[in-house]
């Protein structure tokens, strides 16, 4: 008889240590913040903006808390799509397992994206002296590359 071997916690998603106050904080924090700056500089080299570290200074910070907000809007879209199905549809299957917490997750990961899209192009850089075109491509890259797609990862393995 095999010993069977199950990895429950393997696949945890990082995006659910918001919900409990850990020493991991501080990692995801600095990940993130440098996540949105790798983006954001490779966004504006390529888009040749040459001002790149004022660009850097003067909107890196709303960038950053924009990403975090919309983050925390998608995983709670996330959250009552689910309390919805268990307790107004009484949906018996396992919202854990992977066809259906990636399937339930996708509309959370397409609004966090969509409005780290709309607001960053809103408020991130509007003192920056970008013309439109700059401005939408950056929100787009961001948009694009900082969406939370560690909700696609299933509870459960």
């Amino acid at each position: 008889m095999k010993k069977e071997i199950r990895l429950y916690n393997v696949m945890f998603p990082i995006w659910f240590f918001w919900l409990l106050p850990t020493p991991l904080w501080l990692v995801i924090l600095l990940v993130n913040f440098a996540i949105d700056s790798l983006v954001l500089y490779l966004s504006a080299r390529t888009g040749g903006l040459q001002e790149r570290l004022q660009l850097w200074k003067k909107s890196i910070w709303k960038i950053w808390i924009i990403g975090f907000l919309c983050d925390i809007i998608g995983a709670a879209f996330i959250y009552g799509l689910w309390e919805m199905l268990i307790r107004i549809f009484h949906v018996s299957w396992a919202l854990g397992l992977f066809p259906a917490t990636t399937i339930l997750s996708l509309p959370g990961v397409a609004l966090a994206g969509v409005l780290i899209y709309f607001l960053n192009k809103r408020f991130s850089f509007r003192k920056c002296g970008l013309d439109p075109a700059a401005v939408h491509r950056l929100s787009l890259a961001l948009a694009v590359f900082t969406a939370p797609y560690a909700m696609l990862i299933p509870l459960y393995g």
